[in-house]
């Protein structure tokens, strides 16, 4: 098949790996940029860096030949790949694009499949709840991998939760009007008290936290803590495997910034996303700091502050999508 005329040239810039034969056709993901014309590309679930004159966009998936040559990997780019999940929106008779389109990758980061059905009552789950589609969409997909019915008064009690800081998201302990927590005392209190409803029964922020996932397993922890006219609230959420009793991420979600930490595997890098100009070039003179404070404990901060647009409140929106198929039938 002549997969048509070369557009550009990716270079591997370290040593490839293995496995990459001379000639073939690959699938390549563009992870995030580094820096002026470097780039991180993923490459059969391998991350690289690279560097490229090409205007490459983040998320997307590239088409390309394989050259190998003095030990160094240059991909000549002939095309996009196919999209898995808008082949998949086809399959079900919905067009791509849209709010669609957006609760079907949010389905397919939380590892479900896409069905019309279940885009149906997310999308219904939404329209009520005032959060951002793309937010709104990946929390009511982690209720979904919990067994918990969108379309349910239940999921309409958790969704505001899970995005507390975030715009439209819900204070689970009505603190607004109240004293917020200024001591050591008051703050342990809160953290004690945060997910239990006050007549001692089980909340649906405990229960959600409680059920295990099928594909991924979170745990969201809303905070609130204000002192001197300043307020500071958001969500703590870690992704967890139930079975080894191990945190495989963390994230820091508020309204304005968000922060997200792989905690396995090697090359852990906490990656900052900013969703407006001003908490970005602030983040951005903190950088040097706060990577010489990660550096002492064994881990890495990324060189650049992304764009709040590629975090969905809980993951990188490139993160953890296959590009080999998307389940439609589940």
């Amino acid at each position: 098949m002549n997969p048509g005329p070369v557009r550009g040239h990716i270079q591997i810039t370290s040593r490839p790996e293995q496995g990459l034969r001379h000639g073939e056709l690959v699938t390549l993901r563009v992870i995030k940029r580094l820096a002026e014309a470097k780039w991180a590309v993923a490459i059969r679930g391998k991350v690289y860096p690279a560097s490229s004159e090409l205007d490459l966009q983040p998320g997307s998936a590239l088409r390309a030949r394989v050259s190998l040559s003095g030990g160094k990997l240059l991909l000549a780019v002939t095309g996009d790949a196919p999209d898995a999940v808008r082949a998949a929106l086809g399959e079900q008779g919905l067009p791509a694009g849209g709010d669609a389109e957006l609760i079907a990758r949010a389905l397919a980061r939380s590892g479900l499949p896409i069905i019309a059905d279940t885009i149906q009552k997310v999308r219904g789950l939404l329209s009520r709840s005032g959060l951002a589609t793309q937010a709104g969409a990946r929390a009511a997909a982690t209720l979904i991998d919990k067994g918990i019915d969108p379309a349910s008064a239940g999921a309409r009690a958790i969704l505001p939760i899970l995005a507390f800081g975030e715009k439209g998201g819900d204070d689970p302990r009505r603190y607004r009007g109240r004293k917020l927590p200024d001591t050591p005392a008051a703050v342990a209190e809160l953290v004690g008290s945060m997910a239990a409803a006050p007549s001692g029964r089980p909340s649906a922020l405990q229960a959600y936290n409680h059920i295990r996932g099928r594909a991924q397993s979170w745990v969201v922890i809303p905070f609130l803590f204000g002192e001197g006219g300043e307020r500071i609230e958001g969500t703590f959420k870690v992704l967890v495997d139930p079975f080894r009793g191990q945190a495989l991420a963390f994230t820091l979600a508020l309204e304005d910034i968000a922060f997200h930490l792989p905690l396995q595997g090697k090359g852990r890098s906490l990656a900052i996303f900013c969703r407006d100009e001003r908490t970005r070039r602030a983040a951005e003179r903190g950088l040097d700091s706060l990577r010489a404070k990660f550096h002492n404990m064994g881990l890495e901060v990324d060189d650049i502050v992304n764009n709040g647009n590629a975090f969905d409140g809980f993951s990188p929106v490139e993160e953890g999508m296959s590009l080999a198929g998307v389940d439609t039938v589940g």
